[in-house]
Protein backbone atom coordinates (compact mmCIF):
# COMPACT_ATOMS: atom_id res chain seq x y z
CA UNK A 1 0.00 0.00 0.00
CA UNK A 2 2.78 2.39 0.63
CA UNK A 3 4.36 1.55 -2.84
CA UNK A 4 1.07 2.29 -4.38
CA UNK A 5 0.28 5.29 -2.56
CA UNK A 6 4.06 6.54 -3.19
CA UNK A 7 3.44 5.74 -7.31
CA UNK A 8 0.51 8.38 -7.59
CA UNK A 9 2.20 11.09 -4.88
CA UNK A 10 -1.19 10.47 -1.95
CA UNK A 11 -0.73 11.41 1.67
CA UNK A 12 -1.02 8.98 3.84
CA UNK A 13 -0.40 7.77 7.26
CA UNK A 14 0.18 4.35 9.15
CA UNK A 15 -2.42 2.57 11.59
CA UNK A 16 0.86 2.17 13.73
CA UNK A 17 0.93 6.01 14.47
CA UNK A 18 -2.75 5.89 16.28
CA UNK A 19 -1.90 3.77 18.63
CA UNK A 20 0.60 3.43 21.21
CA UNK A 21 2.41 0.46 23.32
CA UNK A 22 0.33 0.61 26.35
CA UNK A 23 -2.44 0.58 24.36
CA UNK A 24 -1.29 -2.42 22.39
CA UNK A 25 -0.47 -4.43 25.51
CA UNK A 26 -4.36 -3.82 26.89
CA UNK A 27 -5.88 -5.13 23.86
CA UNK A 28 -3.51 -8.26 24.17
CA UNK A 29 -4.44 -8.96 27.47
CA UNK A 30 -8.05 -8.42 27.21
CA UNK A 31 -8.05 -10.78 23.84
CA UNK A 32 -6.79 -13.59 26.17
CA UNK A 33 -8.39 -13.39 29.11
CA UNK A 34 -12.08 -13.23 28.00
CA UNK A 35 -13.42 -16.15 28.35
CA UNK A 36 -14.29 -18.08 24.81
CA UNK A 37 -17.86 -18.07 24.82
CA UNK A 38 -17.93 -14.91 25.16
CA UNK A 39 -15.71 -14.05 22.36
CA UNK A 40 -18.12 -15.09 19.76
CA UNK A 41 -20.72 -11.82 20.37
CA UNK A 42 -17.78 -9.52 22.13
CA UNK A 43 -18.61 -5.87 20.75
CA UNK A 44 -15.97 -3.45 21.10
CA UNK A 45 -17.05 0.47 20.58
CA UNK A 46 -20.24 -1.29 19.58
CA UNK A 47 -18.19 -2.93 16.46
CA UNK A 48 -19.36 -7.03 16.89
CA UNK A 49 -15.66 -7.68 16.90
CA UNK A 50 -15.90 -11.01 18.32
CA UNK A 51 -18.26 -11.84 15.22
CA UNK A 52 -15.49 -10.41 13.20
CA UNK A 53 -12.81 -12.91 14.67
CA UNK A 54 -15.15 -16.28 14.05
CA UNK A 55 -15.65 -14.92 10.25
CA UNK A 56 -12.26 -14.46 9.99
CA UNK A 57 -11.20 -18.11 11.40
CA UNK A 58 -13.80 -19.51 9.29
CA UNK A 59 -12.67 -18.23 5.63
CA UNK A 60 -8.84 -19.13 7.28
CA UNK A 61 -10.42 -23.04 7.54
CA UNK A 62 -11.89 -22.60 4.51
CA UNK A 63 -14.36 -25.70 4.98
CA UNK A 64 -12.82 -27.67 7.97
CA UNK A 65 -14.36 -25.59 10.54
CA UNK A 66 -17.70 -23.96 10.24
CA UNK A 67 -19.69 -24.80 13.43
CA UNK A 68 -18.35 -23.13 16.71
CA UNK A 69 -18.70 -26.34 18.55
CA UNK A 70 -16.11 -27.50 16.58
CA UNK A 71 -13.56 -25.54 17.55
CA UNK A 72 -10.32 -27.09 19.17
CA UNK A 73 -7.97 -25.87 21.58
CA UNK A 74 -5.34 -25.35 18.66
CA UNK A 75 -7.99 -23.65 16.68
CA UNK A 76 -8.83 -21.23 19.89
CA UNK A 77 -5.40 -19.72 19.48
CA UNK A 78 -6.10 -18.54 16.22
CA UNK A 79 -9.40 -17.41 17.53
CA UNK A 80 -8.01 -14.88 19.87
CA UNK A 81 -4.86 -13.60 17.77
CA UNK A 82 -8.06 -12.40 15.19
CA UNK A 83 -9.97 -11.14 18.16
CA UNK A 84 -7.23 -9.03 18.84
CA UNK A 85 -6.80 -7.70 15.54
CA UNK A 86 -10.59 -6.75 15.68
CA UNK A 87 -9.79 -4.98 18.62
CA UNK A 88 -6.74 -3.29 17.66
CA UNK A 89 -8.14 -2.44 14.12
CA UNK A 90 -11.27 -0.89 15.77
CA UNK A 91 -9.14 1.47 18.11
CA UNK A 92 -7.26 2.68 14.79
CA UNK A 93 -10.13 3.11 13.13
CA UNK A 94 -11.92 5.31 16.08
CA UNK A 95 -8.81 7.14 16.55
CA UNK A 96 -8.67 8.11 12.84
CA UNK A 97 -12.61 8.84 12.75
CA UNK A 98 -11.47 11.33 15.78
CA UNK A 99 -8.46 12.88 14.10
CA UNK A 100 -10.24 13.51 10.78
CA UNK A 101 -14.03 13.84 11.32
CA UNK A 102 -14.85 12.21 7.57
CA UNK A 103 -17.81 12.71 6.06
CA UNK A 104 -17.36 9.23 4.01
CA UNK A 105 -15.59 6.55 4.63
CA UNK A 106 -14.89 3.87 1.57
CA UNK A 107 -13.23 0.84 2.15
CA UNK A 108 -12.86 -2.60 0.28
CA UNK A 109 -15.89 -5.39 1.04
CA UNK A 110 -16.39 -4.60 4.96
CA UNK A 111 -15.74 -8.20 6.39
CA UNK A 112 -13.14 -9.88 8.52
CA UNK A 113 -11.24 -7.92 11.30
CA UNK A 114 -9.21 -6.06 8.58
CA UNK A 115 -11.87 -4.21 6.69
CA UNK A 116 -15.26 -4.44 8.31
CA UNK A 117 -14.13 -1.98 11.62
CA UNK A 118 -14.14 1.31 10.44
CA UNK A 119 -17.47 0.68 7.77
CA UNK A 120 -19.36 -0.68 10.78
CA UNK A 121 -18.04 1.92 13.67
CA UNK A 122 -18.21 4.34 10.90
CA UNK A 123 -22.24 3.45 10.41
CA UNK A 124 -22.55 3.45 14.37
CA UNK A 125 -21.70 6.89 14.12
CA UNK A 126 -24.17 8.39 11.83
CA UNK A 127 -20.87 8.85 9.17
CA UNK A 128 -21.86 7.70 5.56
CA UNK A 129 -19.88 4.52 4.35
CA UNK A 130 -19.30 2.56 1.05
CA UNK A 131 -17.64 -0.64 0.18
CA UNK A 132 -16.70 -2.13 -2.94
CA UNK A 133 -16.81 -5.72 -3.97
CA UNK A 134 -16.05 -7.46 -7.09
CA UNK A 135 -18.71 -8.39 -9.35
CA UNK A 136 -19.74 -10.72 -11.90
CA UNK A 137 -17.89 -9.98 -14.83
CA UNK A 138 -14.00 -8.62 -15.12
CA UNK A 139 -13.41 -5.07 -14.18
CA UNK A 140 -17.02 -4.79 -13.10
CA UNK A 141 -17.52 -4.46 -9.38
CA UNK A 142 -20.48 -3.36 -6.81
CA UNK A 143 -21.17 -0.78 -4.25
CA UNK A 144 -23.26 -1.42 -1.28
CA UNK A 145 -24.17 0.77 1.68
CA UNK A 146 -24.34 -0.98 5.36
CA UNK A 147 -28.21 -0.70 5.93
CA UNK A 148 -27.78 -2.00 10.01
CA UNK A 149 -25.21 -2.14 12.75
CA UNK A 150 -22.83 -4.95 12.51
CA UNK A 151 -24.92 -6.02 9.21
CA UNK A 152 -23.72 -5.95 5.49
CA UNK A 153 -26.27 -7.09 3.00
CA UNK A 154 -23.97 -7.20 -0.10
CA UNK A 155 -24.97 -6.28 -3.23
CA UNK A 156 -27.52 -5.09 -2.13
CA UNK A 157 -29.39 -1.86 -2.75
CA UNK A 158 -30.65 1.17 -0.05
CA UNK A 159 -34.39 1.27 0.47
CA UNK A 160 -35.35 5.10 -1.22
CA UNK A 161 -33.71 3.53 -4.46
CA UNK A 162 -35.50 0.42 -4.70
CA UNK A 163 -38.30 1.94 -4.07
CA UNK A 164 -37.67 4.30 -7.41
CA UNK A 165 -37.00 1.27 -9.24
CA UNK A 166 -39.35 -0.43 -8.11
CA UNK A 167 -42.12 2.50 -9.02
CA UNK A 168 -40.35 2.78 -12.56
CA UNK A 169 -41.80 0.52 -15.14
CA UNK A 170 -38.74 -1.13 -17.27
CA UNK A 171 -38.62 0.48 -20.87
CA UNK A 172 -38.42 -1.72 -23.45
CA UNK A 173 -34.67 -1.62 -24.57
CA UNK A 174 -34.69 -1.72 -20.69
CA UNK A 175 -36.25 -5.02 -21.07
CA UNK A 176 -34.06 -6.32 -24.33
CA UNK A 177 -30.97 -5.24 -22.30
CA UNK A 178 -31.76 -7.73 -19.43
CA UNK A 179 -32.42 -10.35 -21.95
CA UNK A 180 -29.40 -10.05 -23.47
CA UNK A 181 -27.69 -10.00 -20.07
CA UNK A 182 -28.79 -13.12 -19.14
CA UNK A 183 -28.70 -15.20 -22.22
CA UNK A 184 -25.07 -14.77 -22.46
CA UNK A 185 -24.18 -14.95 -18.75
CA UNK A 186 -24.99 -18.77 -19.52
CA UNK A 187 -23.91 -19.32 -23.24
CA UNK A 188 -20.54 -17.34 -22.58
CA UNK A 189 -18.01 -18.36 -20.50
CA UNK A 190 -15.54 -15.70 -18.76
CA UNK A 191 -17.67 -14.84 -15.64
CA UNK A 192 -15.75 -14.78 -12.21
CA UNK A 193 -18.24 -17.00 -10.17
CA UNK A 194 -18.77 -19.67 -11.88
CA UNK A 195 -17.63 -21.85 -15.37
CA UNK A 196 -19.85 -22.31 -18.32
CA UNK A 197 -18.27 -25.49 -19.58
CA UNK A 198 -21.52 -26.59 -21.33
CA UNK A 199 -24.57 -24.68 -23.26
CA UNK A 200 -27.88 -24.60 -21.40
CA UNK A 201 -29.44 -28.51 -22.42
CA UNK A 202 -33.35 -28.57 -22.92
CA UNK A 203 -35.79 -29.47 -20.11
CA UNK A 204 -36.82 -32.71 -22.14
CA UNK A 205 -32.39 -33.83 -22.39
CA UNK A 206 -32.14 -32.71 -19.14
CA UNK A 207 -35.11 -34.88 -17.14
CA UNK A 208 -33.51 -37.98 -19.49
CA UNK A 209 -30.27 -36.87 -17.83
CA UNK A 210 -31.11 -37.13 -14.24
CA UNK A 211 -33.29 -40.25 -14.55
CA UNK A 212 -36.60 -38.15 -13.60
CA UNK A 213 -39.09 -40.61 -15.34
CA UNK A 214 -42.47 -38.97 -13.39
CA UNK A 215 -44.80 -35.78 -13.73
CA UNK A 216 -43.86 -34.66 -10.70
CA UNK A 217 -42.72 -31.01 -9.82
CA UNK A 218 -38.78 -30.58 -9.56
CA UNK A 219 -37.45 -28.70 -6.86
CA UNK A 220 -33.64 -27.93 -6.58
CA UNK A 221 -31.41 -26.67 -3.16
CA UNK A 222 -28.58 -24.54 -4.35
CA UNK A 223 -25.77 -24.68 -1.66
CA UNK A 224 -22.99 -22.28 -1.61
CA UNK A 225 -19.50 -21.88 -0.54
CA UNK A 226 -20.13 -22.36 3.23
CA UNK A 227 -16.99 -20.19 4.42
CA UNK A 228 -17.62 -17.51 2.03
CA UNK A 229 -18.22 -13.60 2.93
CA UNK A 230 -21.82 -13.78 2.15
CA UNK A 231 -22.70 -15.55 5.87
CA UNK A 232 -20.35 -13.09 7.76
CA UNK A 233 -22.50 -10.14 8.22
CA UNK A 234 -25.86 -11.75 6.75
CA UNK A 235 -28.41 -12.62 9.12
CA UNK A 236 -30.11 -15.93 8.67
CA UNK A 237 -32.60 -18.51 10.17
CA UNK A 238 -29.71 -21.27 11.00
CA UNK A 239 -26.62 -21.10 13.52
CA UNK A 240 -24.46 -21.42 10.70
CA UNK A 241 -24.75 -23.24 6.70
CA UNK A 242 -23.65 -26.90 8.21
CA UNK A 243 -26.87 -26.62 10.04
CA UNK A 244 -28.78 -25.43 7.49
CA UNK A 245 -27.81 -28.32 4.59
CA UNK A 246 -27.98 -30.82 7.20
CA UNK A 247 -31.65 -30.40 8.38
CA UNK A 248 -32.72 -29.36 5.22
CA UNK A 249 -31.75 -32.48 3.33
CA UNK A 250 -33.28 -34.54 6.68
CA UNK A 251 -36.68 -33.17 5.27
CA UNK A 252 -35.75 -33.24 1.48
CA UNK A 253 -34.68 -36.65 2.20
CA UNK A 254 -38.59 -37.57 3.60
CA UNK A 255 -40.60 -35.01 0.59
CA UNK A 256 -41.32 -37.69 -1.76
CA UNK A 257 -44.11 -35.55 -3.78
CA UNK A 258 -41.45 -34.37 -5.36
CA UNK A 259 -38.16 -34.92 -7.27
CA UNK A 260 -35.18 -32.90 -5.67
CA UNK A 261 -31.80 -31.71 -6.86
CA UNK A 262 -28.81 -30.56 -4.76
CA UNK A 263 -26.61 -28.46 -6.42
CA UNK A 264 -23.40 -27.93 -4.68
CA UNK A 265 -21.65 -24.76 -5.79
CA UNK A 266 -19.32 -24.71 -8.91
CA UNK A 267 -17.21 -22.66 -7.13
CA UNK A 268 -16.13 -25.07 -4.57
CA UNK A 269 -13.55 -26.60 -7.22
CA UNK A 270 -12.08 -23.16 -7.57
CA UNK A 271 -12.02 -20.94 -4.34
CA UNK A 272 -9.79 -23.38 -2.38
CA UNK A 273 -12.06 -24.94 -0.18
CA UNK A 274 -10.08 -27.60 1.71
CA UNK A 275 -13.29 -29.37 2.78
CA UNK A 276 -16.22 -28.88 0.20
CA UNK A 277 -20.10 -29.65 0.42
CA UNK A 278 -19.76 -32.56 -1.60
CA UNK A 279 -17.47 -33.92 1.54
CA UNK A 280 -19.83 -32.48 3.77
CA UNK A 281 -22.57 -34.48 2.42
CA UNK A 282 -20.86 -37.62 1.53
CA UNK A 283 -19.85 -37.85 4.62
CA UNK A 284 -23.42 -37.22 7.03
CA UNK A 285 -25.24 -39.29 4.40
CA UNK A 286 -24.63 -42.35 3.23
CA UNK A 287 -27.56 -42.92 0.91
CA UNK A 288 -29.28 -41.16 -1.29
CA UNK A 289 -33.06 -41.20 -2.11
CA UNK A 290 -34.05 -42.37 -5.21
CA UNK A 291 -36.02 -39.09 -5.15
CA UNK A 292 -33.04 -37.11 -5.05
CA UNK A 293 -30.35 -36.15 -7.12
CA UNK A 294 -26.90 -34.53 -6.38
CA UNK A 295 -25.31 -32.43 -9.19
CA UNK A 296 -21.90 -32.53 -6.79
CA UNK A 297 -19.06 -29.68 -7.73
CA UNK A 298 -18.00 -30.94 -10.90
CA UNK A 299 -20.82 -31.21 -12.98
CA UNK A 300 -20.96 -29.64 -16.06
CA UNK A 301 -24.78 -28.65 -15.92
CA UNK A 302 -25.41 -25.19 -16.98
CA UNK A 303 -27.50 -23.22 -14.78
CA UNK A 304 -29.86 -21.92 -16.90
CA UNK A 305 -31.18 -25.31 -18.28
CA UNK A 306 -31.37 -26.10 -14.82
CA UNK A 307 -33.45 -23.45 -14.13
CA UNK A 308 -35.87 -23.95 -16.87
CA UNK A 309 -36.33 -27.52 -15.81
CA UNK A 310 -37.33 -27.25 -11.98
CA UNK A 311 -40.47 -25.65 -10.39
CA UNK A 312 -38.99 -23.76 -7.63
CA UNK A 313 -35.61 -23.47 -5.92
CA UNK A 314 -34.49 -23.00 -2.18
CA UNK A 315 -30.87 -20.92 -1.01
CA UNK A 316 -29.99 -18.49 1.29
CA UNK A 317 -27.95 -15.93 -0.39
CA UNK A 318 -27.50 -17.43 -3.71
CA UNK A 319 -27.54 -15.55 -6.96
CA UNK A 320 -30.39 -17.88 -7.99
CA UNK A 321 -32.54 -15.47 -5.97
CA UNK A 322 -32.62 -12.81 -8.57
CA UNK A 323 -32.61 -15.19 -11.76
CA UNK A 324 -34.80 -17.91 -11.35
CA UNK A 325 -38.10 -15.79 -10.65
CA UNK A 326 -37.41 -13.45 -13.92
CA UNK A 327 -38.92 -17.04 -15.51
CA UNK A 328 -41.91 -17.32 -13.10
CA UNK A 329 -40.47 -19.67 -10.85
CA UNK A 330 -40.62 -19.14 -7.23
CA UNK A 331 -37.70 -19.73 -4.20
CA UNK A 332 -37.14 -19.94 -0.98
CA UNK A 333 -34.95 -18.10 1.19
CA UNK A 334 -33.43 -18.49 4.58
CA UNK A 335 -31.78 -15.56 5.08
CA UNK A 336 -31.63 -11.84 4.65
CA UNK A 337 -30.25 -11.48 1.09
CA UNK A 338 -29.91 -8.56 -1.36
CA UNK A 339 -33.09 -9.94 -3.04
CA UNK A 340 -35.25 -10.51 -0.30
CA UNK A 341 -38.85 -8.68 0.80
CA UNK A 342 -38.88 -7.31 -2.54
CA UNK A 343 -41.86 -9.08 -3.53
CA UNK A 344 -40.84 -12.11 -5.46
CA UNK A 345 -39.02 -14.43 -3.26
CA UNK A 346 -40.91 -16.40 -0.38
CA UNK A 347 -38.30 -15.52 2.49
CA UNK A 348 -38.87 -17.60 5.53
CA UNK A 349 -38.78 -16.01 8.85
CA UNK A 350 -38.48 -18.95 10.82
CA UNK A 351 -37.30 -22.74 11.03
CA UNK A 352 -40.43 -23.58 11.67
CA UNK A 353 -42.36 -21.85 8.68
CA UNK A 354 -38.80 -22.99 6.45
CA UNK A 355 -39.51 -26.37 7.06
CA UNK A 356 -43.40 -26.48 6.14
CA UNK A 357 -42.49 -24.80 3.17
CA UNK A 358 -40.26 -27.50 2.21
CA UNK A 359 -43.15 -30.14 3.31
CA UNK A 360 -45.76 -28.69 1.19
CA UNK A 361 -43.19 -27.26 -1.85
CA UNK A 362 -45.64 -29.56 -4.34
CA UNK A 363 -48.35 -27.21 -4.06
CA UNK A 364 -46.45 -23.88 -4.39
CA UNK A 365 -47.25 -22.05 -7.73
CA UNK A 366 -45.66 -19.88 -10.11
CA UNK A 367 -44.80 -16.33 -9.79
CA UNK A 368 -47.24 -13.91 -10.42
CA UNK A 369 -46.92 -11.69 -13.65
CA UNK A 370 -46.73 -9.02 -11.18
CA UNK A 371 -43.97 -10.56 -9.67
CA UNK A 372 -42.15 -11.44 -12.47
CA UNK A 373 -42.30 -7.81 -13.45
CA UNK A 374 -40.78 -6.70 -9.61
CA UNK A 375 -38.38 -9.56 -10.44
CA UNK A 376 -37.34 -7.99 -13.52
CA UNK A 377 -37.13 -4.67 -12.66
CA UNK A 378 -34.51 -5.90 -9.89
CA UNK A 379 -32.56 -7.96 -12.02
CA UNK A 380 -32.44 -5.46 -13.92
CA UNK A 381 -31.00 -2.62 -11.82
CA UNK A 382 -28.69 -5.39 -10.29
CA UNK A 383 -26.89 -6.86 -13.01
CA UNK A 384 -27.16 -3.84 -15.26
CA UNK A 385 -27.88 -0.98 -13.26
CA UNK A 386 -25.63 -1.49 -10.31
CA UNK A 387 -22.70 -4.07 -11.48
CA UNK A 388 -20.47 -0.98 -12.45
CA UNK A 389 -17.59 -1.34 -14.92
CA UNK A 390 -14.32 0.20 -13.62
CA UNK A 391 -12.42 1.67 -17.00
CA UNK A 392 -9.49 3.05 -15.44
CA UNK A 393 -8.43 -0.48 -14.25
CA UNK A 394 -4.60 -1.72 -15.89
CA UNK A 395 -6.62 -4.52 -17.52
CA UNK A 396 -3.07 -6.25 -17.85
CA UNK A 397 -2.62 -6.65 -14.10
CA UNK A 398 -6.17 -8.64 -14.02
CA UNK A 399 -9.55 -7.82 -12.19
CA UNK A 400 -8.28 -6.21 -9.25
CA UNK A 401 -5.13 -4.74 -11.40
CA UNK A 402 -4.05 -0.70 -10.41
CA UNK A 403 -4.88 2.59 -11.72
CA UNK A 404 -3.72 2.74 -15.17
CA UNK A 405 -1.25 5.59 -15.11
CA UNK A 406 -2.41 6.65 -18.58
CA UNK A 407 -5.62 7.06 -17.71
CA UNK A 408 -5.53 9.28 -14.30
CA UNK A 409 -6.75 11.89 -15.91
CA UNK A 410 -10.26 10.52 -15.66
CA UNK A 411 -10.06 11.02 -12.67
CA UNK A 412 -10.76 14.38 -13.08
CA UNK A 413 -14.72 15.80 -12.70
CA UNK A 414 -16.40 15.73 -15.94
CA UNK A 415 -13.94 13.60 -17.49
CA UNK A 416 -15.69 9.87 -17.10
CA UNK A 417 -19.07 9.93 -15.92
CA UNK A 418 -18.62 6.36 -13.75
CA UNK A 419 -15.76 7.81 -11.95
CA UNK A 420 -17.93 10.90 -11.53
CA UNK A 421 -20.88 8.55 -10.12
CA UNK A 422 -18.36 6.60 -7.86
CA UNK A 423 -16.57 9.48 -6.36
CA UNK A 424 -20.69 11.27 -6.13
CA UNK A 425 -21.53 7.82 -4.44
CA UNK A 426 -18.56 7.99 -1.75
CA UNK A 427 -18.77 11.54 -0.71
CA UNK A 428 -22.57 11.08 -0.38
CA UNK A 429 -22.80 7.59 0.94
CA UNK A 430 -24.99 6.35 -1.76
CA UNK A 431 -25.73 3.83 -4.22
CA UNK A 432 -23.77 3.64 -7.82
CA UNK A 433 -26.35 3.47 -10.18
CA UNK A 434 -26.26 3.73 -13.79
CA UNK A 435 -28.81 5.84 -15.90
CA UNK A 436 -29.75 5.78 -19.19
CA UNK A 437 -27.11 8.13 -20.46
CA UNK A 438 -24.19 6.15 -18.58
CA UNK A 439 -25.46 2.52 -20.08
CA UNK A 440 -25.40 3.99 -23.40
CA UNK A 441 -21.80 6.08 -22.72
CA UNK A 442 -19.96 3.11 -21.89
CA UNK A 443 -21.35 0.56 -24.17
CA UNK A 444 -21.45 -2.18 -21.82
CA UNK A 445 -20.11 -5.29 -23.53
CA UNK A 446 -23.32 -7.83 -22.74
Amino acid sequence: MKYAADQYSVEYSLAGEYIDEQKKEELKILSESVPLQEIFHYKYQGVDVGMLAWSSVVRYMKGFLIEKKDLKTKDEILLRKYFYAGLINTFIADEVIKKFKPVSIYGSHGVYVDYAPPILLAFLKGISAIIWSSGFKDFFHYFTVPKKPNKMEFRGITDSEWKKRKETPLSYEENKTLDAYIHNRFNKGNKRDFLNITLPESTEDLRKKLGFGNDKKIVCLFLHVSWDLSFDLSKMIFNNANEWLYETLKVIFETKDVNWIIRVHPGEKVSGSLYTNDDFIKENFKTIPDHVRILWSDSEINSLGLYKLIDAGITLFGTMGAELPILGKPIISGGEAHFSDKGFTIDAKSKEEYFELLKNISSLNSLSTEQIDLARKYAFSYFVQRQIPINIIEKSEGHFGNIDLRKLHHLLPGNDLIMDAICDSIILGKDVILDKSMIEEIKIDL
